[in-house]
């Protein structure tokens, strides 16, 4: 896998045809829906939020991840790493959905998911078969493809440790969409392999102690951050002035 992975850094995957229509991408991905608007905005701000950080640190691997199911923690993931392809057209710079149980990053950009990480750390095909890059942009995307028997064992897995470590060496950046901290043990597992793992917190949907408890369950991981998503621009006066101007 080492050497099939060193070769993938070295070309921009091919265009996924699946993804040609605008119409076919969530609303959501506001960095290409609408990147004009207070949330594309918030979206760069946390990327070169990051990029600060990373004067301070190595932080290549960045995985996101939520307490619970339905805080946006995918639509996190992929707008922030659509911003940060923009921003630094000259670096190579991969999505991976590591979220095996119900991995949403495919169906949000509009691309198929008939192969993608599952099948890679199966050994069923070539990482050549599941990268593929996104329709205007160099960004370049792993699906989680076909969803396993046991997703635990197979994100605890040595060829998870080998697939981290290639994309370590191929890519510039790399981020990672996991699954929910609290139901499944996936998060906590490879939030320790990540250099910084993000919190996304449901704006006045997901309880303080719920935060918490994935606080918690993450303990030794690289927590950089918790980002709110979904807060309304009335919660910020200035914010609102300002767009108005």
């Amino acid at each position: 896998m080492d050497s099939t992975m060193e070769r993938a850094g070295n070309f921009l995957p091919r265009v996924d045809e699946s993804a040609t229509s605008s119409n076919a991408v969530d609303r959501r991905v506001v960095t290409l829906t609408a990147p004009a608007s207070a949330a594309a905005e918030q979206y760069r701000t946390l990327y070169y939020r990051l990029e600060r950080m990373r004067e301070q640190r190595p932080m290549k691997v960045v995985a996101l991840t939520s307490a619970m199911p339905g805080e946006g923690k995918t639509v996190t993931s992929v707008n922030l790493a659509l911003a940060a392809a923009r921003a630094n057209p000259e670096r190579r710079i991969l999505l991976v959905d590591a979220d095996l149980r119900r991995g949403q990053v495919a169906p949000t950009l509009g691309m198929r998911n008939k192969q993608g990480l599952a099948e890679l750390l199966a050994g069923e095909c070539d990482v050549r078969d599941v990268v593929r890059r996104f329709n205007a942009t160099r960004l370049a995307v792993i699906p989680a493809g076909a969803t396993p028997e046991e997703s635990t064992q197979v994100l605890a897995s040595a060829r998870m440790k080998q697939f981290l470590k290639a994309v370590r060496e191929g890519f510039d950046e790399v981020y990672v969409d996991l699954p929910p901290t609290l139901p499944f043990a996936d998060a906590a597992i490879l939030g320790h392999q990540m250099d910084g793992v993000l919190m996304v917190i449901r704006a006045n949907v997901t309880p303080s102690k719920v935060v918490n408890q994935a606080v918690e369950q993450l303990a030794g991981a690289a927590l950089v951050g918790c980002v709110l998503n979904g807060a309304e621009v009335n919660a910020t006066p200035y914010l609102k002035n300002y767009v108005k101007k």
